[in-house]
């Protein structure tokens, strides 16, 4: 596996001066796909940020505890220890070819979703990772990842405009379609019932009500040109309620000269704070900001804002 440390580039700062938009001030975990890498990057301390590169792209990750992180693989899933960056636990299987999303639950169950010619796929596997169930809906398709509710349901974008909230039994619960939603990616739950959905090149981060009207936008077609907004993807709300998203803007390794990375939005919808490091990363579709988080913890979204899990 290889290992390499880096120190963010000053021009990532100059950017967020030129824009009259602050620096992202957070330490934070960011999977970055065109380059199939996993970055930690601690703002005030550079010397500290690292990046792991990977054998393949993924697209989810998890906090899971022991100074571990889970993240999905096309068959399966693989846990990096933070403190070594390599492989201790990994699971892999034919069966879950196709799969894009992994979560891990407090009784040590994880949960695999993906996609194949059947449809969207979940498997539940016991803590001893052997499959207990499975569950595929033929009718729905491009999942990228998979959240939970409180209910313990299935909380997901599909078929780019449709919010779905299903079961492991196979059961649709619930489907929203989202309005401007171009690939919805991911969606959690808040605590007062609404969802919160990042719409891919729709460029927004939208929420509705439980009537699945929409409450607010960030992002979307009034902010700058200049700005770069291409692909929303992965996001954390925060516990003061801004929210962090990834503007990925392509597959090549270079794509994230074209744009902010990493963009901060406060509640009201104003933009405070971005990060743009193109030398250091690629194109970002996953991100976890670490500011008060104990990695020696499970932690999870199930109420909105990414916290430790309680058994």
């Amino acid at each position: 596996m290889k290992i390499f440390t880096a120190v963010l580039c000053l021009a990532g700062f100059a950017v967020a001066a030129d824009s009259g938009i602050p620096p992202l001030k957070h330490r934070f975990l960011a999977e970055d796909e065109s380059r199939s890498q996993l970055l930690l990057v601690d703002v005030a301390h550079p010397e500290n940020n690292w990046a792991l590169k990977f054998p393949e792209r993924y697209r989810d990750l998890q906090l899971v505890g022991n100074q571990r992180v889970l993240l999905n693989t096309s068959q399966g899933f693989r846990e990096y220890d933070l403190r070594t960056r390599e492989v201790v636990r990994e699971v892999k299987d034919a069966k879950f070819t196709g799969c894009f999303t992994a979560r891990r639950l407090p009784d040590g169950r994880t949960i695999l979703g993906g996609n194949h010619k059947n449809g969207v796929f979940f498997f539940e596997l016991g803590a001893d990772d052997h499959v207990l169930r499975s569950a595929e809906f033929p009718t729905l398709n491009t999942l990228r990842t998979v959240r939970f509710t409180p209910r313990g349901t299935l909380l997901f974008g599909a078929g780019g405009e449709r919010i779905v909230e299903a079961n492991l039994d196979g059961k649709i619960l619930r489907t929203v379609t989202v309005p401007g939603a171009k690939h919805t990616y991911h969606v959690i739950e808040k605590p007062d019932g609404h969802w919160l959905a990042a719409t891919g090149y729709g460029f927004t981060i939208v929420e509705l009500d439980r009537e699945g009207q929409v409450v607010r936008r960030w992002g979307g077609a009034s902010a700058p040109k200049e700005l770069g907004l291409h692909f929303f993807s992965g996001f954390q709300l925060l516990k003061n309620g801004n929210l962090v998203v990834c503007n990925w803007t392509g597959h090549g390794a270079n794509d994230s000269e074209k744009a902010p990375q990493l963009l901060e939005y406060a509640p009201d919808g104003r933009l405070v704070g971005q990060w743009h490091d193109a030398k250091l990363a690629g194109s970002l579709h996953g991100i976890i900001v670490l500011d008060d988080l104990d990695t020696n913890l499970l932690n999870d979204d199930t109420n909105g804002v990414l916290g430790p899990v309680v058994k």
